[in-house]
């Protein structure tokens, strides 16, 4: 046998030992999970292309291989083996090993059952109307024929990922933001956080560091600004964004609970590490939560450390930032996370230009934001700094192509308040704030799989398993001169549309995993030649926008966006939730 050869054999027979035994079982068993029903094989390709022929060069091989087996055509030079019985996985393995010896066998696989996708029973999950449910967990499925709302080309396909594993608590997700409002929908998925916001006039709590999590809210009024402009005088003018609680919701909304919504990780915790409050962030506050939320030590201005976060996330999701370059103090709490085996997930940010920090940081997984159908959301940033992109939300009011192209939103968990907290509601948002918690969600699903997986290894994971981008023959590349909606490559939207599924195998077996061959799908249906005849989605850039006084990083779209976003919504349905959101995202000077 030549080295080619045994090569090939032991590929072939790694292949289908993952297949047969690879799959953790689902949290409810189900009857003949542990067997299978014969095996299916393909035959090597032959001169004799006949389906006549193919069964009897079948017949051979079965003969040679001492085997005796009834055998039906599936497909070109495929047939399925019926051993007369089903056969347990062992059996099936060592069958499955005899046949991939004879050279005449292009592979053999398990004629596995399966399942019904898990559908949690939260009732806003799957709503009669796939639009108004949460389609943003919904397998990737859907075509040129399809209407616009069963088109979900670009969508990380969740649920099918939940066939491997619906999650645990134990991976810890730590969400750097305004912080948490109660929502009966969180119920205990919510850990003792720690506020950050160091500015008291900014913190809106009456102090500064503290043990509080909780988001007092960040709104900001014309007051404000009247009285001091020098702390407000370059803020946005907006109601409270609850921008945490939303980020909660995404991570681990009570799942399966018969209750509103679902969440990526069914039984997800998240911990609350507050850094933002009015107009945004300041990056010490970040690097300190960074560090804190890690496990690591943080001291105050007295110099005492604080007590050690009992509950070390190895997930830290950030939906703020700054226009500027990555800074040495970002770089050096990035390096010492990821040396600790921590990954940092941020949003590129909503500006339709470059890349803003963290995300543009060595070693953070930067997230762009995806329409449903696959290419860029109108508002994304794009460029190098992107690792992997996913589905963000695309409002139908925002662009030229909008009404055409556009979708409702995340459906999540939010807050009726405008100023300070009142009840949870549930609320549709739309930025790469909101496409980063999908990434981190993923991760810490690939983390319930295998907790050993290192930082490196998850990039791996993710980047690996992507989808190829979506191609067109009419909508154009994404460029400077094409910000808004556009066509994602690996140099502007990262390695590709996240696949939840695909990671979650990466990390059952990192060594052992094999990317599919896979084609991009082709964007060209009568909505994008509606979307084409208006002109172009947006304008070029004339230059890569920076927002004033550095700020505006970060993932939520801005209060006129939202606010069209919202009446946009509302026009398509008085029964859906109300879409609000947060003002933009600010990083410190």
């Amino acid at each position: 046998m030549s080295p080619t050869r045994a090569q090939s054999l032991a590929l072939r027979l790694a292949v289908i030992a993952l297949a047969v035994f690879g799959i953790a079982a689902p949290a409810a068993a189900e009857p003949g999970r542990g067997s299978v029903n014969g095996l299916i094989v393909k035959l090597r390709d032959g001169a004799d292309a006949s389906e006549p022929a193919h069964k009897d060069r079948l017949d051979r091989v079965l003969r040679a291989a001492g085997l005796s087996a009834k055998s039906r055509h599936l497909g070109p030079r495929s047939r399925h083996l019926d051993f007369g019985g089903r056969l347990p996985r062992e059996e099936a393995q060592r069958l499955a090993q005899r046949l991939a010896e004879s050279p005449e066998i292009e592979w053999v696989v398990p004629n596995e059952r399966e399942r019904r996708l898990a559908v949690p029973q939260d009732p806003l999950f799957a709503a009669s109307v796939s639009s108004s449910g949460q389609w943003w967990l919904f397998p990737a499925s859907g075509s040129n024929v399809n209407d616009i709302e069963e088109r979900r080309r670009g969508v990380a396909g969740v649920q099918t990922a939940w066939q491997i594993g619906t999650g645990t608590a134990a991976p810890v997700v730590a969400i750097l933001d305004t912080g948490i409002t109660s929502h009966p929908d969180l119920a205990s998925a919510v850990l003792p956080g720690r506020d950050f916001v160091s500015t008291v006039e900014y913190a809106n709590d009456g102090d500064g560091w503290d043990a509080d999590a909780s988001d007092p809210g960040d709104w900001v009024s014309e007051a404000d600004r009247s009285a001091s402009a020098a702390l407000f005088g370059d803020c946005e003018v907006g109601d409270s964004s609850w921008h945490g609680t939303v980020i909660a919701g995404l991570l681990a909304a009570g799942t399966n609970n018969s209750r509103g919504v679902a969440a990526i990780n069914w039984s997800g915790r998240v911990l609350p590490v507050r850094v933002a409050g009015k107009c945004g962030a300041e990056v010490a506050d970040i690097v300190a939560g960074m560090r804190w939320a890690a496990g690591l030590p943080v001291y105050d201005g007295q110099g005492r450390v604080l007590p050690l976060n009992p509950n070390p996330a190895r997930v830290l999701n950030i939906s703020f930032g700054g226009s500027a370059a990555c800074n040495a103090a970002y770089q050096d709490a990035i390096d010492e996370l990821a040396a600790k085996g921590v990954v940092v997930v941020a949003a590129a940010g909503n500006e339709h230009g470059a890349v803003t920090r963290p995300a543009n940081c060595r070693g953070v997984i930067g997230v762009a934001a995806l329409n449903r159908d696959g290419f860029k959301s109108s508002y994304s940033n794009f460029g190098t700094g992107v690792a992997i992109a996913t589905v963000g939300g695309d409002p139908r009011l925002l662009g030229n192509w909008g009404m055409a192209l556009g979708d409702d939103g995340l459906l999540t968990l939010g807050n009726a308040g405008t100023t300070g907290p009142r009840s949870g509601i549930y609320t549709r948002e739309a930025g790469t704030s909101f496409a980063a918690p999908v990434v981190a969600g993923v991760i810490g699903l690939m983390l319930s799989v295998n907790p050993s997986l290192s930082a490196a290894q998850i990039v791996q994971g993710l980047q690996r398993s992507a989808r190829p981008h979506v191609v067109s023959p009419k909508i154009a590349a994404c460029s400077d001169q094409n910000p808004g909606r556009c066509i994602c490559s690996t140099a502007t939207c990262g390695a590709g549309i996240l696949d939840a599924d695909g990671a979650l195998r990466y990390a059952l077996d990192p060594a052992a995993y094999v990317a599919p061959a896979r084609q991009a799908e082709v964007i060209d249906n009568i909505d994008v030649t509606d979307a084409i005849a208006l002109g172009a989605d947006r304008p070029a850039n004339a230059v890569t926008p920076v927002a004033a006084s550095d700020s505006g990083g970060g993932g939520a779209l801005g209060l006129v966006w939202l606010a069209a976003l919202a009446l946009a919504v509302a026009a398509l349905s008085s029964r859906r939730p109300r879409s609000r959101g947060p003002a933009p995202e600010r990083a410190a000077r």
